[in-house]
């Protein structure tokens, strides 16, 4: 119940405008942008803007999307993308196997109370021949090792649905009350290869900061662009794998 009171609160809004896109959007629509795809799946699709954006990148055929928010859904659908509202924690997907050529889990898995299902089901419904990208924070990122050090909140992480507390400054709303499941760089790389993905790559992501024109901002900006280059110190992490196809 508060999962769906709080979906269309936290429903994911991408810009339609591909300037105003994020250091991690543009590094997910480079990594598209090497394929071919049929039929693509965009697992926590919002309101379909970034999924328009990866089936253009690929030029797929059609694009799906899941999200449990029926605000995005509808968003999504009038965007021209196959949306299904779905609470992919408790239901399995609407989709055969081995349907899709690709599966995008953006700032997800981070959200579930049962990644492991996810992570089944993706691994139900991508080709052999398919590639899996998720994204999600890098609980141990060396600025939220700082932070910690200094006894404040890890960024990833709240504890509170309605406040910002414990932190050196505000965060993004969407993380209020939103992430369940942190993972370190090791704990979701041990994950995915305990349902079954083979990692083809790691990349790490910079942070999108509050827009204040100061020197501690900037300084910050800095650095953390400079971390983003080693995946287990990085701001994020996107990891492109494939299932492994296990023999009879």
């Amino acid at each position: 119940m508060i999962k769906k009171k709080y979906a269309d609160r936290f429903v994911g809004i991408t810009p339609k405008k591909d300037k105003e896109l994020t250091n991690r959007h543009w590094k997910v629509l480079e990594l598209f942008s090497e394929y071919r795809f049929n039929r693509i799946l965009d697992i926590g699709c919002g309101d379909g803007n970034f999924s328009i954006f990866l089936k253009k990148s690929c030029k797929a055929e059609e694009v799906f999307g899941i999200d449990i928010s029926k605000k995005g859904v509808d968003f999504a659908r009038l965007n021209g993308v196959n949306a299904f509202q779905l609470d992919i924690d408790e239901k399995n997907f609407p989709f055969e196997n081995n349907y899709f050529n690709a599966i995008f889990a953006g700032e997800v898995i981070e959200h579930l109370y049962d990644p492991d299902k996810m992570l089944e089901e993706c691994y139900r419904v991508l080709h052999p021949d398919g590639i899996f990208v998720l994204t999600t924070r890098n609980l141990a990122s060396l600025y939220n090792r700082v932070t910690l050090l200094l006894g404040y909140q890890p960024f990833p992480t709240s504890v509170s649905l309605r406040h910002n507390v414990g932190r050196p400054f505000e965060v993004n709303d969407e993380i209020l009350g939103g992430h369940i499941r942190v993972f370190t760089y090791r704990a979701i790389r041990e994950l995915l290869n305990l349902s079954k993905f083979e990692i083809i790559k790691v990349w790490g992501t910079s942070s999108i900061l509050p827009n204040k024109n100061s020197f501690f901002v900037s300084i910050i900006g800095l650095i953390d662009l400079l971390l983003s280059k080693f995946p287990s110190l990085s701001q994020g992490l996107i990891i492109k794998c494939r299932k492994i196809v296990l023999k009879n």
